[in-house]
């Protein structure tokens, strides 16, 4: 039994003076800060298009109450928010605003959902080309009153907060929204 636990110990010492001498892993460089929130708005991008396809046409100027936007409108109205937040960073002039007004005259209420998701692509791609304009270098410039980063920022924020409205305009029609369909598959 002695001759068992002086092995054992003799294992347990060398292996520890071998993993002492390993050298540590390097450390992982933190990604930048441009990194960190272009990621946030790639998650919240994938998600609000993956609704707007899954939406029915046919639902499109549905809306839960008369005092809220329908379908159509809020899917303009963050498209709208892309393009204010983004065409100033790319030096484009912003495109015409698709939610047009707080009624259902709206001309959002009036786009099929085609035209509507081809506008929302089109304001995620400026958004795109936004964040490929932002570095670490130049974040900090002003793009209207404020910060390059600020800016999107700002509209990463507001449009994950649309996209809590999104995930109750779902519900509300029976349907999973994409980012509680990729869990419930695993």
């Amino acid at each position: 039994m002695r001759q068992r636990i002086m092995f054992f110990a003799a294992v347990l010492t060398l292996a520890a003076a071998v993993f002492a001498q390993a050298p540590a892993p390097a450390p992982q460089q933190a990604p930048s800060l441009v990194t960190e929130v272009q990621n946030m708005f790639n998650a919240v991008k994938g998600n609000i298009s993956k609704s707007a396809d899954q939406f029915p046409e046919d639902k499109y100027t549905w809306q839960p109450t008369p005092e809220v936007r329908s379908w159509a409108r809020l899917i303009a109205h963050i498209a709208d928010d892309n393009n204010g937040a983004c065409s100033g960073i790319i030096g484009e002039q912003r495109p015409a605003r698709l939610d047009t007004e707080d009624t259902a005259n709206s001309a959002a209420n009036k786009t099929t959902k085609a035209e509507l998701t081809k506008a929302l692509g089109e304001s995620f791609a400026r958004c795109d080309k936004a964040f490929t304009m932002v570095t670490d270098a130049n974040m900090m410039e002003r793009s209207g009153n404020r910060s390059k980063i600020g800016m999107l920022m700002y509209n990463t924020s507001h449009i994950n907060e649309h996209y809590g409205n999104v995930v109750t305009y779902m519900r509300l029609n029976n349907m999973v929204p994409p980012s509680t369909a990729g869990r419930m598959k695993k």
